[in-house]
Formats: structure tokens, C-alpha cells, sequence
């Protein structure tokens, strides 16, 4: 019988892996929720597509990337469940649930199905609650939870499938999945040789996460070290796309918006539609051949 085990993260020591105590009845009701939605979840999905950072999924494909580390902590913990700290009712709103979780089967590699928690599950005793109690509504007064109607993620084979990386990452520490350039990496990108910028303090402060990401992605790439700067014009020529150069440097926008345009073009991810040569924004950088 599967048990409910919430994933806490608190804001002071380790992730911790807890029970929610619930009766058997509401276990057996639980697991089978988990099991329709894990069937809902993957309905209509055709093809497993790896995450590169910034792909958005078709309705009929998955993203799956390497499980993170809390997906061991996760299963070490469902192998003996009883064994856990129990979440504390009185004070549940402090426990900081991140996930909630199940697994219906009791093989070691079977698979984890997994719902966010957010604050706006609890039903705070302070607002006027109210339950059906034979044929009359009362107060409720105990701490209470709802479950999401679906799950947001389901780890198995040592990977973890999901549809949303904006909801995965509120559980999981995704941080070398999902980078962004840091004030340091900033100020190393915009003292390349090959770019002109001409108030760095002026681009930090328009640098958003947006920003910070593609900075992160054009210089992991090396695009501006291999590509000589005369062929990026040429090349952002070739599309209509202008690139003002300065003394054999790209000049670098002062506008936010034109700074993630160009950032989009050295990061390879404006496309020229293929029927009407319009130009295009990728979603994502996936390689077409990898569709065959």
C-alpha cells in the first residue's frame, strides 16, 4: 500500500524526506489517484525528448533529464517508509513540502510519482473553512491540505520525465541544468575582444534572468572565440538582421530589448522561416535530425 511521503526543504539544514500519516482507507484512495494521474500524465506521449535548457515540449512529447540528487534521497526513503519522521500536523505550514510523492509498486528502480506543494494547499485555520459533516457544513479547525489534480514530474531509470521545467524547479535544485551568468561572468562576457559595450554597469542593470541566461548560453558556446566577427555580420547580414561594428567589435544595444535580440542571434536561436523568410524565435535549439 503506497505511502504519501512529502519532500521538506526547510530554510535552515539538510532535505529531508517525511510521512504524512493518513489512514489506510485514504491510502488506498491516494495511491490510486496517483496511478490515474500518472496515466493522465502520460496519455498522447509519443516521444521522450532529452532537456537542453530552454525546449518547450509538444503536447505529445516528454522532457527527461538526468534525475537530480533528491531523487536518491527520495527512494532510499521508500524503501522503509515507516522508519520516517512524521510531518507535523500542528505545524504543518512551516515544513516547507516542496513535493509530494508516491510509488505504487515496491520494486527499488519502480517508478516515483510526483505532485508540487505550494502554500496555497493549505487551508488555513485563520479563513472560514468549511467541510460537510452529516447534513451540515462545519468549520474546519484542524490543519488541512488539498492534492494537485496532477502530477508535475514521474522519476524512473534514474531520470526524471516532466512537462514544465518552471514547476519542476520549485522541487528539485536544478541549478546546473538551468544556468545563468553570474555579476563575475557578466563583466568577463561583456570584456571580450569581440564586443563593444559601452556602459557595463548600464548593461548589468538591464541584465534580467532573460539576459543573464543567454549570456551564460552564448559563453558556454565559445560562439564568439569561432566565429570571426566579420562572419557574424555577414551572416546576421545574410538574415536582414543589423549588427553595428565598431574598430572590428560588435557594438552591444543600450536597449534591453535589442540586447536580447542580438544575445538570441549569437546564441543561434533566430531562424529564418524556410517559406516566407520571416525570422523566427526558437522555443528551443533542438536539432531537427533528432526528430528522425
Amino acid at each position: 500500500m503506497p505511502s504519501l511521503l512529502a519532500l521538506c526543504k526547510p530554510q535552515v539544514g539538510p532535505v529531508a524526506v517525511k510521512r504524512v500519516q493518513i489512514t489506510q482507507p485514504v491510502q488506498t484512495i491516494i495511491g490510486g489517484l496517483f496511478h490515474q494521474q500518472a496515466v493522465d500524465f502520460l496519455d498522447g506521449i509519443h516521444e521522450e525528448v532529452p532537456f537542453g535548457g530552454n525546449y518547450h515540449p509538444n503536447t505529445d512529447e516528454i522532457l527527461v533529464l538526468e534525475a537530480p540528487e533528491e531523487i536518491a534521497l527520495m527512494r532510499a526513503a521508500l524503501a522503509n517508509p515507516i522508519a520516517l519522521e512524521i510531518v507535523s500536523a500542528a505545524n504543518f505550514a512551516h515544513e516547507n513540502i516542496k513535493g509530494l510523492f508516491v510509488s505504487i509498486a515496491d520494486e527499488p528502480n519502480a517508478r516515483i510519482l510526483i505532485q508540487s506543494f505550494t502554500a496555497h494547499q493549505l487551508l488555513e485555520r485563520s479563513s472560514l473553512a468549511l467541510i460537510f459533516d452529516g447534513d451540515t457544513f462545519r468549520q474546519v479547525t484542524e490543519p488541512s491540505f488539498t492534492l494537485d489534480g496532477k502530477l508535475v514530474a514521474i522519476a524512473e531509470n534514474g531520470h526524471l520525465k516532466f512537462k514544465s521545467f518552471t514547476l519542476i524547479k520549485r522541487i528539485f535544485s536544478l541549478a546546473e541544468v538551468y544556468r545563468i551568468a553570474t555579476d563575475q561572468q557578466i563583466e568577463d562576457f561583456c570584456g571580450h575582444n569581440s564586443l563593444e559595450v559601452g556602459n557595463l554597469q548600464l548593461f548589468k542593470s538591464a541584465a534580467d534572468q532573460v539576459i543573464r541566461k543567454l549570456v551564460h548560453a552564448v559563453s558556454s558556446s565559445n560562439v564568439l572565440d569561432l566565429c570571426p566577427v566579420a562572419d557574424i555580420q555577414a551572416k546576421a547580414n545574410a538574415m536582414g538582421i543589423e549588427i553595428t561594428i565598431d574598430n572590428g567589435r560588435i557594438v552591444m544595444p543600450s536597449e534591453r530589448q535589442q540586447i536580447k535580440y542580438l544575445l538570441h542571434f549569437l546564441d543561434n536561436s533566430i531562424y529564418e522561416g524556410p517559406l516566407n523568410a520571416t525570422l523566427l524565435l526558437a522555443s528551443g535549439k533542438r536539432a531537427f535530425a533528432a526528430r528522425a
